[in-house]
């Protein structure tokens, strides 16, 4: 029987988008899920499908889950939580190759981190509360969670306990983004990184305050890889509009009222110029916002893989999914960049690409699709840069680079 390596991976593993990364790697690896505090968290149990769940209250500490577990290798989605960052240290501190794994494009999420922008991100104690009743649920598991930091913490060094608490102090006041500027150390960054591509790395550079020679490797994105060889079919009068959940994160200063009046005069404007409306909902949001608005369907991944050869049009807010989109030759992309904070770029990264036009204004929208030849000839010719830039290679073999290097012994 080949060996498979053990990999532990740090994540919300009850988020699917996220387990399909690993799907060309579930064969090939034993995977070990670590994210909650106990099963009650989760959400459904799809991930036993790719490994097995273990839980911060099952272990004294850092230290004596990685005896335990014993893995050949742990990868993170982020570590910007006390717990990541203590398994973080203490697989440094056993000679455990550590990666961050890339599950988002990122390009300019700071715009929405910044205070004036999203003055409700920095506000405590509405998610005081909420933590607080996370708490008296699962009351037990948690403070066994808080025993496992305190006990890692007394595994480590003076040097590396007391980075720790650093990290505790500052972060418990502040966003990750503003955490990681006070405190650029290697101990809250992995060995290596795997990025999607050279832009996005160029961003996680900057704010996780990583070197000019972090160790990297490129794989392209494996949520598009069912994409990649897409063939132009007849077009329909469809657009595919790829929402966010801004309301439900109070970011960039979006409410649950402003999002409904903005869904009811996007469908209005959609209708009137007799397109359908597929609405392709984030992971976590509020489906509710769309539901029961005339002239509009929601749909998941798998609708999208079946049409989008026919969709000629696809709309946004920024989105790591408008990625594919914008590589693909037969689309026209339009985002949506005028935010209750303010008239912000937050599509950044596809505008200054020439593969993207932006919108200001809901009104403006009627402009755009009466022409949307004329945008789409625009973008057609920059979207090879696009691809190679921000996906690497399209090629539909991300997800197999992703296996290769999780089976590397050589690192």
């Amino acid at each position: 029987m080949p060996f498979k390596p053990k990999i532990l991976f740090i994540g919300d593993y009850c988020r699917m988008d996220y387990l399909l990364l690993l799907k060309e790697a579930k064969d090939s690896c034993d995977f070990r899920f670590l994210f909650f505090s106990s099963p009650t968290e989760e959400q459904h149990k799809a991930y036993q499908k790719y490994g097995q769940a273990v839980y911060w209250s099952d272990y004294r500490s850092a230290q004596t889950l990685l005896s335990a577990l014993a893995p050949d290798k742990v990868l993170f989605l982020y570590i910007d939580t006390y717990h990541a960052l203590v398994l973080n240290i203490a697989c440094k501190n056993a000679g455990i190759p550590t990666f961050h794994l890339e599950h988002g494009m990122r390009a300019d999420y700071a715009i929405g981190y910044n205070v004036s922008n999203s003055p409700e991100l920095h506000q405590k104690s509405f998610r005081k509360i909420r933590n607080l009743a996370k708490l008296l649920l699962n009351l037990r598991s948690r403070i066994k969670a808080r025993l496992f930091l305190q006990n890692s913490i007394r595994g480590f060094s003076a040097e590396d306990a007391a980075f720790v608490k650093e990290f505790i102090s500052i972060r418990s006041k502040h966003n990750y983004l503003e955490t990681f500027i006070r405190l650029p150390s290697k101990k809250r960054t992995t060995d290596y990184y795997i990025s999607f591509s050279p832009k996005v790395f160029q961003v996680h550079q900057q704010y996780d305050q990583l070197s000019p020679d972090h160790k990297v490797f490129f794989i392209g994105v494996p949520y598009f890889d069912k994409l990649a060889h897409i063939k132009p079919a007849t077009p329909q009068k469809i657009i595919l509009f790829i929402d966010q959940p801004l309301a439900e994160h109070h970011l960039l200063q979006w409410t649950t009222t402003f999002k409904k009046a903005f869904v009811k005069k996007l469908a209005k404007i959609v209708t009137a110029h007799r397109f359908n409306l597929l609405v392709k909902p984030h992971p976590v949001q509020d489906l509710a916002l769309w539901e029961n608005v005339t002239g509009v369907e929601l749909v998941d991944d798998e609708k999208i893989r079946k049409l989008c050869s026919s969709v000629s049009l696809v709309m946004s807010f920024y989105s790591t999914y408008l990625m594919p989109f914008a590589a693909m030759p037969h689309t026209t992309l339009i985002t949506f960049e005028n935010h209750p904070a303010g008239k912000l770029n937050v599509s950044k990264p596809f505008i200054e690409a020439g593969v993207s036009y932006p919108v200001y204004n809901l009104n403006e929208l009627n402009w755009a699709l009466e022409h949307i030849d004329k945008l789409h000839q625009q973008q057609l010719s920059n979207k090879p840069k696009f691809t190679e830039d921000w996906l690497y290679k399209f090629d539909g073999k991300s997800g197999e680079r992703l296996r290769d290097i999780l089976l590397k012994d050589d690192l």
